[in-house]
């Protein structure tokens, strides 16, 4: 599981974080868009300071999810709307769920204390969580954010792992729908929408390489292309 915080402005934060993955056994941290820990961070890691010490430091979140084979974007702003593809949103204890059996490596992703992530970072994200609290004031402190998250996934996630696609693979499936929608004149003012939504729903669905191999044959394909099942 590898930790991604994007932009950390409040010092102590990115600390407290780094000490909470040493509580919850978490070790793999990346941060996007800072030169230096500053001081009052690495005093408020504590035992998680060694987190700190070998954390990677990125320019972009494009960076920071290299190597991952699905990403899970967090923000405190959801919507419950189906048409609001983009903040559609699971809880903790659902992410954790459904995500328990992959094999491959997760990335979590926590936004800016003042605006969170930004649309377009969402958009690479194969997940949405939400943590729900009450609507005076429902958003989270991003290490409070950070505890409650990482206790879900610490208790939760300890089931026999199952083998599924790459985050290659995976990107490469959904680059083909886009095409297939473009090449069979989808209106254009719905491909972006609907190649998200599609994302989202393929991840939820956790594809094994067999299944990849039917979905990459059968989108887009004439007679010629479908793959024997």
């Amino acid at each position: 599981m590898r930790i991604i915080i994007v932009e950390p402005k409040n010092p102590g934060n990115l600390g407290a974080i780094a000490r909470l993955m040493k509580n919850f056994g978490l070790k793999d941290l990346t941060v996007v868009n800072i030169n230096r820990i500053p001081s009052e961070d690495l005093f408020r890691s504590m035992k998680g300071s060694e987190i700190l010490s070998k954390c990677r430091m990125v320019s972009s979140l494009q960076d920071a999810i290299k190597g991952l084979d699905y990403v899970a974007g967090t923000s405190g702003v959801k919507s419950d709307s189906p048409k609001e593809v983009l903040r559609n949103y699971l809880e903790p204890k659902e992410f954790v769920r459904l995500t328990s059996e992959i094999k491959g490596k997760i990335g979590i992703v926590l936004g800016r204390e003042d605006i969170g992530l930004v649309n377009e970072e969402l958009g690479m994200c194969d997940f949405f969580v939400h943590i729900p609290a009450d609507d005076e004031y429902p958003i989270l402190n991003v290490s409070s954010a950070a505890a409650i998250l990482f206790y879900e996934m610490f208790g939760g996630g300890k089931k026999k792992k199952i083998e599924t696609i790459s985050r290659r693979e995976n990107d490469r499936l959904i680059e083909k729908f886009r095409q297939s929608l473009i090449e069979n004149n989808y209106p254009k003012h719905r491909v972006q929408k609907t190649t998200l939504l599609f994302r989202r729903v393929i991840s939820r669905a956790i594809l094994s390489p067999y299944e990849y191999r039917i979905l990459m044959g059968a989108i887009g394909c004439s007679h010629k292309d479908i793959i024997d099942i």
